[in-house]
């Protein structure tokens, strides 16, 4: 059974399901029994379950796309600002060339790129790839920093607002797992997409959240 609601705030230790649910990120397992590691918002998937910080901090997981700033180079990589507690790191292997080409005219400190995690150590030690289709630096556009609720909102539980928002306004938006979203477009429709996220960031406890979103983005209002 459960024993915690949709979305409900737990605390950690909080008994969260008996039921076989997977263990989703940031929750235990005990006796056949899943608990809640952290406090957040509890989320039951098909198959698994979820607690959802309800600040900025991100724990960096295989394979999740996230964005990321530049900090430092060296001559074997470059180090990742991730939005966590933990900074990540891109090999230089990721980008070279037969020809030797000089790194730092490819990446430089403050870059915003998009990156995969390619693997986490024991030790939070977190590998970056860059070597996937549509990975790669940013040279357009603007991002911001929202809390991980709304990031689940509109990565997994309603990916498809997300495609409504890009098709309303005709802009694009990349959502990283690590709490930062990219968005571009024309001026005037980042500004509206701005709203509509913060209204979202803003009330992650609200009952019809995404009656309200969908009404938001229909009618293109900006609040």
């Amino acid at each position: 059974m459960l024993f915690v609601e949709q979305k409900e705030l737990v605390l950690p230790g909080t008994l969260l399901t008996d039921n076989d649910y997977k263990l989703g990120r940031n929750t235990f397992k005990q006796k056949d029994k899943i608990y809640s590691d952290i406090t957040g918002l509890a989320y039951f998937n098909s198959d698994n379950v979820t607690v959802i910080p309800l600040n900025y901090k991100y724990e960096p997981q295989y394979g999740d796309l996230i964005i990321g700033k530049v900090l430092s180079s060296s001559y074997s990589s470059w180090s990742i600002d991730l939005n966590s507690t933990y900074n990540g790191f891109l090999p230089t292997t990721e980008l070279y060339d037969k020809n030797e080409q000089n790194l730092s005219s490819i990446i430089n400190v403050n870059d915003k790129l998009l990156l995969r995690v390619a693997h986490v150590d024991e030790i939070k030690r977190v590998k970056l790839t860059i070597r996937s289709q549509g990975l790669g630096k940013f040279n357009q556009g603007v991002i911001i920093r929202v809390k991980q609720p709304t990031i689940h909102f509109l990565s997994e539980e309603n990916a498809f607002l997300a495609s409504m928002i890009r098709e309303c306004t005709g802009s694009d938006i990349i959502i990283g797992k690590n709490g930062l979203i990219w968005i571009n477009g024309r001026s005037e429709e980042i500004e509206k997409i701005i709203k509509i996220i913060e209204y979202i960031d803003e009330r992650p406890f609200q009952h019809n959240l995404i009656k309200s979103v969908q009404n938001i983005i229909a009618t293109k209002l900006i609040i």
